[in-house]
């Protein structure tokens, strides 16, 4: 028999009945998969089938089907006809390739963004920044990546280029989910932080060329990081 449970009004309710538990959407699927790649629990070449994931995480196989359906459009899953979907292997050229694009494209969308921004949203890019900056100070890395996100999508957000924006986006979830299963140190959040006010001290004074030159190497020592990361993880699984 449910057990009844009065609430402040007076009224009783049986939570059996009451509540329903809520399947988790695509978007958070995929982001458990993301995690599972990353943190090696699926090896490339796993296979991945809808009916499992679905039972696995309580849901329906159509938002299980989307899920890898974005993962696949993010370049870790491979779909197959007749044969299913399976694991990419996360290769250092794969991520090498993925950051050559990125840095071409935010270089142009940061420039775009110092000719665009308003005032507030200039003034929204300090405040995330000092929201690093805090988090570096305290040793959060779990804040800090997430000030870290909140700051890049303020320059990114808004552009008027959809298509720049949405190949920025595609890999965002596995960059993220990489980086979440492999923190960086604090040193390098510390680099990072002193980057990002190099690029908010570009933007307040409007030089555009400078904001753009300050986020490639921004991008650029954080390629070298993932890297640097990549390696270590793949030598750690031969050894």
């Amino acid at each position: 028999m449910d057990k009844i449970v009065k609430s402040p009004s007076g009224k009783t309710t049986t939570p059996s009945k009451t509540r329903k538990v809520r399947e988790p959407g695509y978007s958070r699927i995929a982001q458990l998969i993301r995690e599972e790649i990353f943190d090696g629990r699926l090896g490339a070449g796993a296979r991945l089938k809808v009916s499992e994931i679905a039972k696995r995480f309580g849901t329906s196989t159509n938002p299980a089907r989307e899920a890898l359906q974005v993962l696949e459009g993010e370049g870790l899953v491979t779909i197959e006809p007749n044969r299913g979907a399976s694991v990419r292997e996360i290769s250092e050229d794969m991520l090498q390739n993925v950051f050559d694009l990125k840095i071409v494209l935010w270089e142009y969308v940061a420039k775009g963004f110092v000719e665009t921004a308003t005032a507030d949203e200039i003034a929204q890019l300090r405040r995330h920044q000092e929201d690093c900056e805090h988090a570096v100070e305290a040793g959060d890395e779990v804040a800090f990546r997430q000030a870290n996100l909140a700051f890049h999508g303020c320059i990114v957000e808004n552009h008027h280029n959809s298509e720049a924006v949405s190949i920025i986006r595609k890999h965002d979830g596995w960059l993220q989910a990489l980086s979440k299963s492999d923190p960086p140190t604090l040193a390098q959040m510390r680099r990072s932080s002193a980057e990002h006010w190099g690029i908010v001290e570009a933007v307040e004074k409007g030089e555009a060329e400078e904001a753009g030159r300050m986020i490639k190497e921004h991008l650029v020592n954080t390629q070298t990081a993932f890297l640097d990361r990549l390696r270590r993880k793949r030598l750690k699984a031969n050894n």
